[in-house]
C-alpha cells in the first residue's frame, strides 16, 4: 500500500519544521504509546478494577487490549506499507507502517481506561473534564509519530479510526455480557424465591 499524496506533503512540512525543544518533548510523549507503557497502564487498571470488585472491567481492558494488538498486527501484515524514508526518522524502528500501532493501541488502552475510571470512581464522574486527558494524550502520541518521521499521516488517522471502532466493539460486547449476567442472576433469584414458597 503506497502513501497518499497528502502523506508526503505533511511529512515534508513537519520534518522541515522540526526544532528543539519540540523534538525532545515529542520523543518523551511518544513513549506513552510504547508497548511497555501501555502494558503498565493495563496492569494498573486491572489492579484498580480488582480492588473495586469489578472483575468484568479487568477482563474488559485485558481482552480488549490483547485482541486490539492482534488486530493491529494482522492489519500491518495485510497492508504491508513501508515507513517514511530512513533519513526522516529521528528514532530507529522497523516493521510495517499502516496502521500506526501507537495510534491504534493508545486509543484502545487509554480509551478503555477513561471509560473504566469513569464507571469506577464518583469523583471522576463529578469532574468529567478529567476525561479529556485521554483524548489529548492520544492526539499527542499520534502527532509524535509523524513528527519523529516513523509514520505517515494516514497511518495515524486510520490507527485512530481502527482504535475507536475496536473500543466501541469491546464496550458493546461488555454491555451485552453484563445484561446477560444480570438476566441470569434475576432468573436464579426468581427460581429460588419460587422454590421457597
Amino acid at each position: 500500500m503506497k502513501p497518499f499524496g497528502i502523506d508526503h506533503r505533511v511529512t515534508d512540512a513537519v520534518v522541515s519544521g522540526r526544532s528543539e525543544p519540540w523534538t525532545s518533548l515529542l520523543q518523551f510523549i511518544t513513549v506513552w504509546g510504547d508497548t511497555l507503557t501501555l502494558s503498565l497502564v493495563v496492569i494498573g487498571v486491572v489492579v484498580l478494577a480488582w480492588m473495586a470488585g469489578r472483575i468484568d472491567f479487568a477482563v474488559l481492558i485485558v481482552v480488549g487490549s490483547l485482541s486490539g494488538w492482534a488486530m493491529m498486527v494482522l492489519l500491518k501484515a495485510i497492508f504491508v506499507r513501508d515507513r517514511p524514508p530512513v533519513g526522516d526518522r529521528l528514532i530507529d524502528i522497523g516493521g510495517h507502517s499502516f496502521p500506526s500501532g501507537h495510534a491504534m493501541l493508545s486509543v484502545i488502552v487509554y480509551g478503555l481506561t477513561v471509560l473504566i475510571l469513569h464507571r469506577l470512581y464518583p469523583a471522576v464522574r463529578a469532574h468529567p473534564w478529567w476525561l479529556l486527558i485521554g483524548p489529548i494524550l492520544v492526539a499527542l502520541i499520534g502527532f509524535s509519530r509523524i513528527y519523529l518521521g516513523v509514520h505517515w499521516l494516514s497511518d495515524v488517522l486510520f490507527g485512530w479510526l481502527f482504535g475507536v471502532v475496536w473500543v466501541s466493539l469491546c464496550v458493546a460486547a461488555h454491555i451485552q455480557g453484563s445484561r446477560r449476567r444480570q438476566a441470569a442472576r434475576a432468573a436464579r433469584r426468581a427460581a429460588m424465591s419460587s422454590g421457597q414458597t
